[in-house]
């Protein structure tokens, strides 16, 4: 495991500094319940977030990064995105008291339905839910960059560029996070000219995107913008090539995965998405440690769902680390408040305010004909 790891102890050296700090809490086993999503609808990105923390949790315990003697382990508990499940599994976490912190949810509502199970009783690292205000200081908080604020910028540079005169949209009709994303879009883009040509809803349940897609073309736009989840947002824009479309489409950060490119393909090609983390964009020193670990231990390489589970065990990694006596929930709690950033990082920055982090900059990629992500360029 050492061996595996030596690239992330030569890039980490650079920004943690020595591993011997003055504070450190006592050797130990510091448990984090995680709730993962590892089968059911969501298992692709499911599979991802654990598998980044399961990642995080060998190199804090091999690097001593906490302190000696100092291990971070995962409890993991499956819930396939079944809120009934998930809450089972946090209620089994909050009551068994080796259990330190605990992190989940791909979900917001699943989030929003775990907030009094866990508020005020046991730390919580959200790493995949979307929604703003998730956090709850000092006990809730979300390593996961919203990502309204990127798909609004990059509606609008992609309409500065293109300078369209009818944008039509999609909309995942039962989700909340994907409506406030498509709304604040939707303003900016008429803001700067271009008319609605229509707003098409679908669910993430559905599978059969012909209708829709022709519904789309009907209105003869432009550009199409694609405010849903990840297998609509993929089946949408596969339908809209299949049936000939050529305009621009613009789709978010769902597409990122290369499981999405691998089953999607070519229609992939050029639609232009907003983007946290990828090995091929993401070129600190950090960043190809992170790589290169992930594809010794995995056989894949990591995408920005991998990354958001690495992050959340390194955040609570750091809190822990900031403690000079034996770590209690309550005491934890309040370490966590107190980070400001989080140092180890595969971003190249990234900040925590009000327990919510934030990656600065905007990256917006598409996918090549050779199946590599780049950053977006307007067509000519």
């Amino acid at each position: 495991m050492m061996a595996k790891n030596s690239a992330w102890l030569m890039a980490g050296a650079l920004v943690l500094g020595p591993l011997a700090a003055a504070a450190a809490p006592p050797a130990g086993d510091y448990r984090i319940g995680f709730v993962t999503d590892s089968t059911g609808p969501l298992a692709a990105a499911g599979l991802s977030y654990t598998h980044g923390a399961e990642l995080a949790a060998s190199e804090v315990t091999d690097s001593s990064y906490i302190g000696p003697g100092a291990k971070l382990s995962l409890d993991i508990k499956e819930a396939a995105g079944d809120p009934a499940r998930s809450i089972q599994d946090m209620h089994q976490f909050e009551a068994d008291r080796r259990i330190i912190a605990t992190s989940c949810c791909i979900l917001s509502a699943i989030v929003n339905s775990l907030k009094p199970v866990v508020d005020g009783k046991v730390p919580l690292v959200i790493y995949g839910a979307t929604a703003p205000g998730l956090p709850s200081l000092p006990w809730i908080y979300s390593v996961t960059a919203l990502p309204g604020p990127k798909d609004t910028a990059t509606a609008v540079a992609v309409t500065k560029a293109l300078h369209p005169q009818t944008v039509t949209y999609f909309v995942s009709a039962d989700n909340d996070a994907f409506k406030a994303r498509l709304a604040a879009s939707q303003k900016a883009v008429e803001d700067l000219g271009a008319k609605t040509g229509g707003v098409i809803s679908v669910l993430g349940t559905d599978t059969d995107f012909t209708a829709p897609a022709t519904q789309a073309m009907a209105t003869n736009p432009d550009v199409i913008m694609v405010y849903t989840t990840q297998t609509p947002c993929a089946g949408i824009i596969a339908a809209l090539r299949a049936r000939g479309y050529k305009g621009t489409i613009v789709g978010n950060d769902v597409l990122a995965p290369a499981a999405i490119w691998k089953k999607i393909g070519a229609p992939l090609v050029g639609v232009p998405f907003p983007l946290s983390f990828s090995p091929d964009v993401n070129q600190t020193a950090e960043a190809k440690a992170f790589t290169s670990a992930y594809q010794a231990k995995y056989n894949a390489p990591p995408d920005l769902y991998s990354a958001q589970g690495y992050q959340a065990i390194w955040l609570l990694a750091q809190a822990l680390k900031s403690m000079d006596a034996q770590p209690t929930r309550e005491t934890l709690a309040q370490a966590l408040s107190k980070q400001t950033k989080i140092d180890h990082n595969v971003y190249g920055g990234l900040d925590v305010r009000n327990g919510q982090a934030e990656i600065t900059g905007l990256t917006i990629v598409n996918w090549t004909a050779d199946g590599m992500l780049a950053q977006w360029q307007p067509p000519k």
